[in-house]
């Protein structure tokens, strides 16, 4: 599992290209999850979904993290290499006739995220010794999905669906 942990935004606009496709993605593969929070009398909405980004560069500052890297460094410059990164986000709400306002919401800021990492060009995922057992970040370098650039001025929506069976480690 991979989850961002952090990410610059350079500026820009982020109803640019790419927004109604990414938009329509996260709607159709979006998982929703809700949660009580009896010590606020709320419910936080949870919204996460893996979206696949192209990889043209991988750096880390510790070779430990080799073990975290599942795909073949070596290979990226010869292949169109795709991770499915697993983007979060959520919201909070009162009363339930609020709930399609967070759905709302969650689905907005997942796209923004996702536009927000590739507009900056990289995901940096950092790691800590008393937590995951090794210090150190890995820094992809990330484009847009190959079939959603190759249809670039074309203006439908033909991202790849994801399919992850309920264990596997993608």
């Amino acid at each position: 599992m991979v989850n961002i942990i952090s990410f610059e935004h350079t500026g820009g606009n982020l109803k640019s290209f790419g927004y109604e496709e990414v938009e329509s993605y996260v709607k159709e593969h979006i998982v929703l999850k809700e949660e009580r929070v009896p010590e606020f009398d709320d419910w936080k909405l949870i919204g996460t979904i893996r979206f696949p980004l192209l990889i043209t560069k991988v750096e880390y500052t510790n070779p430990e993290l080799l073990d975290y890297i599942s795909i073949d460094i070596n290979s990226l410059n010869e292949n169109y290499t795709h991770y499915f990164f697993k983007f979060g986000v959520s919201c909070n709400y009162t009363h339930e006739e609020l709930k399609p306002f967070a759905e709302h919401e969650v689905i907005k800021d997942l796209v923004n995220e996702i536009i927000k990492s590739v507009n900056c060009g990289y995901v940096k995922i950092s790691f800590r010794e008393e937590i995951d057992g090794v210090e150190g970040t890995i820094t992809y370098y990330v484009k847009w999905p190959v079939r959603l650039l190759w249809h670039k001025t074309a203006g439908i929506y033909i991202l790849p669906k994801v399919s992850c069976k309920k264990g596997e480690r993608r």
